[in-house]
């Protein structure tokens, strides 16, 4: 080969290659600065969040794949004939589509995570300058069903509420790296919880129920097994649907008893006599006087009755204000503080909630001399639900405490554990003599005190009422709000779970015996079978008589009191008291037969009634 003819060849092999390189430098700039590609303002892979399921295995929350609908801008050749295209097939304004079709920018969110049927539509128009991009809608087949325990996710596919939010970063993956599938979506971790999707139905079914009856402005339900701490069902009234959770108020979907603390009236009762007895034991052998009402220092604290003599069981069988005061008495402020800290107030329980508040208990030297028999009445203290839940939960447990959970497991997406969530406690709080001797205290409240209307059919139950005025901002309490509430636990003898009913602001006159007291027995009446508790050997008794709650007064006329118990009369005497000049009597105890003058009289100016009430 000549010299000649190698070097041409050289030539025309660095000609071609030249060319190719051309070629793809040409190609490599036409594509980067193309007006015809769109690409989405981040290159982050798809995440799709991993499920949240109930102990049985129901899911909660779930990720399905969905087509975003994208926009060239530089590509629309005509916005306004464009959006009037798109705007029926969307179901949005068509000037709000043509001003964001209008502009320069390779890149624009139409529409994102539109159904099969509409992606569809939108794809056979074929029209120059829209793309479509694969992303992963978080759905909740159950509607409602534990919204307010798993929350929602936002557009973003963020966890904003909940726990969504609380374990945003197992959910999605990035925590721990998640696993990611071969088209570059990261999957992320599924939650298992504690809740019980039936027990949880039937929690909100009824909190709901009961509370519009009593026309309340919210109420809250709370399901808890006693021996693990395991929360099987935490419902809220009003609740929401996460799937359309734009269009409630922050209001709506705060879980407010366990975001917020109340003042929890006379459940606390319970927890005064647990640091008597073990302090001052001695205290089981006293009487005390109930006239109605007591002094201390220039208050004067009123009573739901004339109780007479009563001793500690008692005082918290009739729920009585005077007598549990003169009993604390005896009751040293430091020693009353240790057993609240002990019995977990003033702290978080560590329950698996994002934004659980911590109550409130003031330190010692905040106290005032009427502190220490406020708080013996559930007052100038607030409670979350889950701390007063674990707190009957350790006097049930013979004196262990368990601290809440909500959360069974994480597992990765093969269905295997990453991580185990056991049950936790604070170990023993107070012996066990003193809590099986608090348990036959609250089980006195049940046999004709003022928790009668908590008894169910089959089990024998223990519990507590609450009827607490509501606080002002400003110091004091509203006359007409309060916060009713019965705790109670079940099966007496071997204790399984502990319901506490809350019913926030009843609109018609009602004690936590009268309002909240029958929600728990329906909860109870339905769970205790489900969980196939065995029945309890009592005694067959008369059914109690179903309450109808008292009309609104008008103050100008006699109320009917026939029928109504006690706390029921004393409740609706009170409210009459502020609206008008009255003074009344009461002969006897138990339920209204007759009164004086009689329903629908015209009242006088002054006035006084008469209640005759007997035993049924």
């Amino acid at each position: 080969m000549s010299q000649a003819v190698y070097t041409r060849r050289i030539h025309i092999t660095g000609l071609i290659v030249l060319g190719i390189a051309c070629f793809f430098v040409y190609r490599l700039a036409s594509l980067h600065f193309s007006t015809r590609v769109a690409i989405p303002p981040n290159s982050a892979p798809d995440i799709q969040r991993g499920c949240i399921r109930d102990r049985n295995g129901r899911v909660l929350a779930v990720s399905i794949e969905r087509e975003s609908l994208f926009a060239n801008q530089r590509e629309i050749e005509n916005p306004d004939e464009a959006a009037a295209a798109l705007a029926p097939v969307l179901g949005s304004s068509r000037e709000q589509l043509a001003e964001r079709l209008r502009g320069d920018r390779q890149f624009v969110w139409i529409k994102r995570k539109l159904d099969d049927e509409t992606a569809s539509r939108v794809r056979s128009m074929n029209m120059r300058g829209l793309y479509m991009k694969k992303e992963y809608l978080r759905a909740y087949p159950h509607g409602r069903l534990a919204s307010n325990i798993v929350g929602f996710a936002g557009m973003d596919n963020n966890g904003l509420e909940g726990i969504e939010y609380k374990f945003d970063g197992r959910l999605s993956g990035i925590s721990d790296g998640g696993a990611a599938a071969s088209d570059d979506t990261v999957k992320g971790y599924s939650i298992n919880l504690t809740i019980d999707g039936l027990i949880q139905s039937v929690a909100e079914h009824e909190i709901e129920e009961g509370s519009r009856r009593y026309s309340a402005i919210r109420g809250a339900a709370v399901v808890y097994e006693i021996k693990t701490g395991r929360i099987l069902a935490l419902a809220k009234y009003p609740a929401f649907n996460p799937n359309e959770y734009w269009k409630y108020s922050p209001e709506e979907r705060r879980n407010f008893t366990v975001l917020d603390s109340f003042e929890p009236g006379s459940t606390l009762k319970i927890i005064a006599a647990a640091s008597l007895l073990q302090n001052n034991p001695d205290v089981l052998r006293e009487s005390f006087i109930c006239r109605g009402s007591i002094d201390i220092a220039d208050t004067t604290v009123k009573c739901t009755g004339v109780h007479g003599a009563l001793g500690l069981d008692g005082i918290i069988k009739h729920s009585c204000n005077a007598g549990i005061i003169q009993a604390m008495k005896r009751e040293k402020k430091d020693s009353y503080h240790a057993t609240l800290r002990r019995f977990g107030f003033g702290q978080t329980t560590g329950v698996e909630i994002p934004g659980e508040s911590e109550g409130l208990l003031r330190p010692i030297n905040e106290w005032s001399g009427l502190s220490k028999y406020s708080m013996s009445l559930g007052q100038e203290i607030s409670v979350t639900s889950l701390q007063l839940i674990a707190a009957f939960g350790a006097i049930a447990n013979r004196g262990v405490y368990m601290t809440p959970s909500i959360i069974e497991s994480i597992e990765r997406q093969d269905g295997s554990r990453l991580q185990e969530f056991y049950p936790r406690s604070k170990g023993r709080i107070i012996r066990e003599d003193i809590a099986l001797r608090l348990m036959h205290m609250l089980r006195g409240v049940v046999e004709g005190g003022t928790g009668e209307r908590a008894s169910i059919a089959r089990y024998d139950v223990a519990g507590k009422t609450g009827t607490a005025q509501k606080s002002m901002n400003k110091g004091g309490y509203y006359p007409d709000k309060v916060m009713a509430s019965y705790i109670g636990v079940a099966p007496f003898r071997d204790p399984e779970i502990c319901i506490l009913v809350v019913i926030d602001e009843p609109g018609i006159p009602a004690s936590g015996g009268d309002a909240a007291a029958p929600v728990f027995a329906k909860i109870a009446g339905r769970v205790l079978p489900y969980l196939g508790i065995k029945t309890s050997h009592i005694a067959a008794r008369q059914p109690l008589r179903s309450r109808i709650p008292a009309p609104p007064a008008d103050y100008t006329r006699m109320p009917d009191f026939r029928g109504r118990s006690l706390s029921e009369a004393m409740m609706m005497l009170t409210r009459l008291q502020k609206k008008a000049n009255i003074a009344y009597t009461l002969s006897g105890k138990g339920t209204v037969f007759r009164q004086m003058p009689g329903p629908g009289e015209a009242l006088r100016n002054p006035q006084a009634i008469t209640l005759f009430l007997r035993e049924q």
